[in-house]
C-alpha cells in the first residue's frame, strides 16, 4: 500500500469534503423531516460537487488507486451532472410537489454519455484502458470536448432558467393574490458562479492535455468548487421552500402547444363579460376577500363553478389587470382608508398593510408603488402636507 502523503492541499480539500458531506446530511435531514423534496434535490447537488473532488484529493493524498485499479471508469466528470441537478432544483422550489422522475434523465444526457464511453473502454481491461487513455482519449482530446459541450450547456440551461421563472410570475400573478415569497436569485447567482468555474477548470483541462498535468492550478479551481458549495448550502438552507407554490415546469413542445390550443377558454361577449364583471366584483366586495392574505383564485372559481384558467382570463377580460393587481387594488384602498382615518398614530404603517390584507412588507411595497405611482413614505408625506 503506497504511503498517504499528508500536506496543507490534502488537508484543506478533505476538511471542505468533509463540511460537503455533512451539508448533504443536514439538509437531507431537513427534507425528511419536512416530507420537503426540494430538500433532497439540493443535498444531491451537494453530494455529486462534493464527491466530484474526490480524484483528486486522493491524487494530493499519493492514492493511486482509482488511475492504477479502476483505470478509465467513470470516477471523473461528476461535474456534468451538475447543471442538470441545477435546474431540478429549480423546478423543485416552484413547485413543492414535484418529484424526481425517469423523464428528468433526458437532462443529463452528456453525463450519461460520458459516463458510458468511460465505462465502455473500462472493462475491456487496465491494459487496453490505458492504451486508450493515452493514445486515444489524450490525442484527441476528448475529456476537453465534453467540458466544452458543458460550457455550451450551460446558455441553454440559463436560458431555461429565465424562461421558466418569466413564467411562473406571470403564473402567480394570474393565480394568486399575494405572490408567494419565493427567493431563487441564489440559484440565478450560483449558476453563473459555476459558469465561471467551469470556463476555468475546462481550461485547466485543456492545458492539462497539451503539456500535462498541472495539479498545482487545479487545486485552486477545486477549491473554489467547495466555496460554491458552501454558498448554495447557506442559500439553500436559509431558504426554505414554499408549500405553497405548486407551479408545473411545462416542457415547452408540438404536443403541449396543441393542448394549449384545445384548452383554450372560450370567448365572452361584451354582454357576458359585463355580466361577470359585476357578479365577481359584488362577490369580492361583499365577502371582503381581499383581507384574506391567502386567497387564490381557486376559492373563487369554486364559488362559481367555473374552471380556475377560465375565471383567469374573465378577469383579465373585465378588469384590464392579473388577480394579483385586482385583489391588490383593493387591498390599497382599504390601506388609505385607514390612513385616512387617522389611525396611524395607535397601529404601525405595517400593521395596517397586514390588516388590509398583505403577507409581507415586500408584498406591500411593490404593490403600493405600481398602483398609487408612489412608495408608501412617498404617499405619507403628501397626505401629512394635505393635512
Amino acid at each position: 500500500m503506497a504511503d498517504i502523503s499528508m500536506n496543507l492541499y490534502a488537508i484543506i480539500l478533505m476538511v471542505a469534503m468533509f463540511q460537503s458531506f455533512l451539508f448533504v446530511f443536514i439538509i437531507g435531514l431537513r427534507g425528511f423531516k419536512e416530507n420537503n423534496h426540494s430538500d433532497f434535490i439540493l443535498a444531491l447537488l451537494i453530494f455529486i460537487m462534493g464527491l466530484s473532488n474526490l480524484p483528486h484529493l486522493l491524487g494530493w493524498l499519493g492514492i493511486g488507486v482509482l488511475w492504477n485499479e479502476f483505470t478509465f471508469y467513470p470516477w471523473n466528470g461528476l461535474e456534468l451532472a451538475v447543471l442538470p441537478t441545477v435546474f431540478l432544483l429549480l423546478q423543485s422550489r416552484l413547485n413543492s410537489l414535484r418529484l424526481i422522475s425517469f423523464r428528468d434523465l433526458k437532462n443529463y444526457w452528456l453525463y450519461i454519455i460520458y459516463f458510458s464511453y468511460h465505462l465502455t473502454i473500462a472493462i475491456q481491461g487496465k491494459e487496453f484502458a490505458k492504451w486508450w487513455w493515452f493514445e486515444v482519449n489524450n490525442y484527441y482530446n476528448i475529456d476537453a470536448i465534453f467540458s466544452f459541450c458543458n460550457v455550451v450547456l450551460f446558455f441553454f440551461f440559463i436560458n431555461r432558467f429565465f424562461t421558466v421563472y418569466s413564467k411562473y410570475q406571470a403564473w402567480s400573478a394570474n393565480y394568486y393574490s399575494n405572490l408567494p415569497p419565493l427567493s431563487i436569485s441564489w440559484i440565478r447567482n450560483f449558476l453563473i458562479a459555476y459558469f465561471i468555474f467551469i470556463l476555468v477548470d475546462g481550461s485547466l483541462t485543456i492545458m492539462e492535455l497539451l503539456i500535462g498535468a498541472q495539479y498545482d492550478k487545479m487545486w485552486w479551481a477545486y477549491l473554489a468548487n467547495f466555496v460554491l458549495i458552501y454558498y448554495i448550502t447557506i442559500y439553500g438552507l436559509s431558504n426554505i421552500p414554499n408549500k405553497l407554490v405548486e407551479f408545473a415546469v411545462a416542457e415547452i413542445s408540438q404536443n403541449e402547444k396543441k393542448v394549449e390550443e384545445v384548452t383554450t377558454p372560450p370567448t365572452f361577449t361584451n354582454h357576458e363579460i359585463n355580466q361577470w364583471k359585476e357578479r365577481i366584483q359584488d362577490y369580492i366586495e361583499k365577502n371582503q376577500l381581499y383581507l384574506n392574505p391567502e386567497l387564490r383564485i381557486s376559492e373563487i372559481a369554486q364559488h362559481f363553478s367555473i374552471n380556475v384558467s377560465h375565471l383567469s382570463t374573465l378577469i383579465n377580460l373585465c378588469f384590464n389587470q392579473n388577480f394579483n393587481d385586482l385583489i391588490n387594488a383593493y387591498r390599497i384602498k382599504i390601506f388609505t382608508q385607514k390612513i385616512s382615518k387617522g389611525q396611524l398614530k395607535n397601529f404601525t404603517l405595517m400593521s395596517l398593510a397586514y390588516d388590509s390584507g398583505f403577507n409581507s412588507k415586500t408584498t406591500f411595497n411593490r404593490a403600493f408603488k405600481k398602483y398609487a405611482g408612489m412608495s408608501p413614505s412617498e404617499y405619507l408625506k403628501n397626505e401629512v402636507k394635505m393635512s
